[in-house]
């Protein structure tokens, strides 16, 4: 049994991830804002409340997360999974405030960049396997009039995947880190962008059209082949995975 920690686990990809790993009889650490009560009901489900916004309080967090995670996690695996996003601001980066960008930026990018760090000091002298599953977005390359913020933020985190996984060739007791583009997914925050005025968010009508078209896959079977991935050998160290469906271990 490997001992996982998911954020964003209060809903979407986050929750149906956590469910398929503990489906699979792995411990799962679930870090969201709202925490999730269906979740709760597992024996091998922990729970941290968290805003990712909250730079201050990453450190404690990770520590607190990896406690959660138990003993057997030094000698049984590890795992980290960045999940947690936000969608918003949709609009051209001239009509967003400088809140909003820095929020966004936060969760998006410098938290999950700061939690991998923390993961790899922290267990840097376990010999167990480690792994981190960064989860991205085809909008990394793909790029939208009105999502400015959350292109930069998903092309940020594959490169940092990429070099991360570069740095962690010369370890001793390496982590194994890549990345992966989860495809379209009918989640809350498809149907926020689908919300969005046109006016303000050009790009709703590519996610309006996924929609119509009928090209929108559940959070559930993603959630099966993201479970499918991170426990794959080889593991695709260093790598952005572009496509989920079509991904075997080679």
């Amino acid at each position: 049994m490997a001992s996982i920690i998911v954020t964003g686990v209060s809903r979407g990809i986050g929750e149906a991830l956590a469910a398929a790993l503990l489906e699979r009889g792995h411990r799962v650490v679930g870090i969201s804002r709202s925490g999730n009560a269906a979740l709760r009901s597992h024996a091998e489900y922990r729970e941290i409340a968290a805003d990712l916004g909250d730079s201050a309080a990453l450190e404690r967090l990770l520590r607190q997360a990896i406690e959660l995670s138990g003993p057997s996690a030094r000698t049984e695996g590890i795992g980290l999974v960045n999940n947690a996003a936000v969608l918003r601001p949709l609009r051209g980066a001239e009509s967003s405030s400088p809140a909003e960008i820095a929020y966004h930026l936060q969760v998006n990018l410098a938290a999950p960049v700061v939690l991998c760090a923390l993961f790899a000091r922290h267990t840097e002298l376990w010999a167990c396997d480690k792994r981190i599953l960064n989860v991205t977005s085809a909008s990394a390359e793909i790029l939208l009039p009105g999502m400015s913020c959350y292109c930069t933020a998903k092309a940020g985190l594959d490169v940092f995947t990429r070099t991360m996984g570069l740095e962690q060739q010369a370890k001793a007791h390496p982590i194994r880190v890549a990345s992966v583009w989860p495809g379209m997914i009918e989640t809350s925050m498809q149907a926020e962008a689908r919300e969005q005025p046109a006016a303000a968010f050009p790009g709703r009508d590519v996610f309006v059209a996924a929609k119509e078209d009928g090209l929108l896959s559940t959070a559930a079977h993603t959630a099966g082949r993201l479970a499918d991935l991170l426990f794959s050998n080889p593991y695709p160290q260093g790598e952005v995975v572009r496509n989920l469906e079509g991904f075997s271990s080679r």
